[in-house]
């Protein structure tokens, strides 16, 4: 079992997506989450919608949620919880609440690690 969450708001809005790509009964769709090195704090998340198709085969769907994520992102989002926020300038998902992450930048988009040493970010 693993140790993220996922909001009423961001499961909501992944099944708004789903729907709006013509998938209204099947919800062959996911969210994927990923992190990847960049951003102004050494990593990023990164969001976007796949098909059921294009599931790999490292990916781990979260319990009972429509979100996948690769075994290697999911160590550093271990603990996080995922967000759909809407705000007047943006509305995006999100991770929030990691407790791996030392620091985020002020959008919120990238991290940097605990520990940085042990976890640097490799290009």
């Amino acid at each position: 079992m693993t140790q993220v969450r996922v909001t009423d708001a961001c499961a909501k809005r992944i099944l708004e997506l789903s729907r709006e790509k013509g998938d209204d009964e099947n919800l062959n769709y996911y969210l994927r989450v990923y992190v990847d090195a960049g951003g102004c704090s050494g990593f990023q998340y990164k969001f976007e919608m796949t098909s059921e198709t294009e599931l790999e085969e490292d990916d781990v769907v979260l319990d009972g949620q429509r979100v996948v994520v690769d075994t290697a992102s999911l160590a550093y989002i271990q603990g996080s919880t995922i967000d759909y926020v809407q705000e007047m300038i943006r509305s995006a998902f999100c991770v929030v609440e990691n407790p791996l992450s030392e620091s985020a930048c002020g959008c919120g988009s990238s991290f940097a690690m605990k520990n940085f040493a042990s976890n640097p970010a490799l290009d």
